[in-house]
């Protein structure tokens, strides 16, 4: 089904980065996460490995606050090529 929605800016990338890592759209990453939060779902599945899951919890560190933009592969190789590493 198609229809329009606004989707804050962060939440947009990540969803992006997501359907590019697993090779998808967004509609059917956002439907995915979408059902799997109205289920009550503790896992998070990828739709490429279905038989893997990952616990949606913190592993061993408390993470910090939000204070600005999601980091992205794009973010990163960017500061890489900025610092020459």
């Amino acid at each position: 089904m198609r229809t329009t929605i606004n989707i804050d800016q962060d939440v947009l990338i990540a969803v992006k980065e997501l359907a590019q890592l697993e090779g998808s759209t967004v509609g059917v990453v956002l439907s995915r996460l979408a059902r799997a939060v109205l289920a009550g779902s503790t896992a998070i599945v990828s739709s490429n490995s279905p038989n893997v899951s990952e616990l949606a919890s913190v592993y061993g560190f408390r993470p910090f606050s939000k204070n600005g933009s999601v980091v992205t592969n794009e973010s990163i190789n960017q500061l890489k090529n900025r610092e020459d590493v």
